[in-house]
């Protein structure tokens, strides 16, 4: 069996998500992707074993004067999401996995992975992205300046972010087709998305795999690279994700992946944008607690 790679990957600075959660403290909300990640983790060593990886990420929270996240070249938090993305690079030519899942973390958790196999298997990889989001935003875009929303512009090589983070190789636009879109990011972009030549489905186009296996058939790649945003599911069944305006069901969403998985080689999988809130707030009880933290 082909070397498969779990590497859980707590990234968060490629989001800017506070206001999204007042409930929550700036912080906890930013950092709310490393518990997500952690959980993941945590499910995933529950069902099988796996030879994993876990990406160190940096901790720190800086604000600028104005107590806003801090912007460099259009990116926020830019220099850690550099450091990381290099890091992960490093583990990936490492261990030298054929098939990588990826538990994140934030969108951009797939940008490193995806490309690394973009490579390795040169142009025979497809990519589903499974989210309501576009995510092909670039470096300063006035809409929103968060990587995770470039993640897809990353994968495709555009708006020189394939430079900017040194990644490996890119997917043709042609090949990737993006699945779920419901949001007002997906109506901003909608003139970019067509400049960048990328196909999608909407929900109500994807309710069983039939349009999706068609694209395949038609895109000719034997292998597949998949990203699910939790956030593409209806947070009516079931919201554990960061944004709320997903239309897919559980359903749905596990008959395209696995109707997938059973004619094409998946060689890559990431679920991304695990916000717990709840298991927030309960770490914030624990941490009020006598006996919790002392040795």
């Amino acid at each position: 069996m082909a070397h498969l790679l779990r590497l859980v990957y707590p990234q968060w600075q490629g989001g800017d998500i506070a206001s999204w959660f007042n409930d929550l403290s700036p912080k906890e909300a930013a950092q709310g992707y490393v518990l997500g990640a952690q959980i993941l983790a945590l499910l995933a060593d529950s069902i099988a074993p796996c030879d994993t990886a876990v990406v160190n990420v940096a901790t720190d929270f800086a604000l600028d004067s104005a107590g806003r996240r801090v912007v460099q070249d259009g990116i926020i938090d830019k220099a850690a999401l550099l450091q990381q993305t290099k890091d992960v690079l490093a583990i990936l030519a490492e261990r030298k996995p054929a098939k990588i899942l990826t538990l994140g973390g934030e969108c951009a958790v797939s940008v490193p992975s995806f490309c690394y196999l973009a490579r390795l298997y040169a142009d025979d990889v497809a990519l589903l992205w499974l989210d309501a989001h576009p995510d092909i935003g670039l470096p300063n875009d006035d809409f929103y300046k968060g990587y995770h929303a470039m993640a897809v512009s990353a994968i495709i090589g555009q708006g020189g972010l394939t430079q900017t983070f040194g990644l490996p190789a890119a997917i043709a636009p042609q090949k990737a087709l993006l699945i779920g879109l419901h949001s007002d990011e997906a109506t901003h972009y909608a003139a970019r998305q067509r400049e960048f030549g990328l196909e999608s489905l909407a929900p109500e186009e994807a309710t069983d795999s039939k349009n999706v296996m068609q694209w395949l058939e038609k895109v000719g790649a034997k292998k597949v690279v998949i990203h699910l945003d939790l956030d593409v599911l209806n947070p009516k069944e079931l919201y554990a994700a960061v944004g709320n305006t997903g239309q897919m069901s559980i359903e749905q969403v596990l008959q395209i992946i696995q109707d997938v998985a059973q004619k094409y080689d998946v060689v890559g999988l990431s679920v991304a944008e695990h916000l717990p809130q709840v298991q927030i707030k309960l770490k914030r009880l624990l941490q009020g607690l006598p006996l919790v933290k002392e040795v």
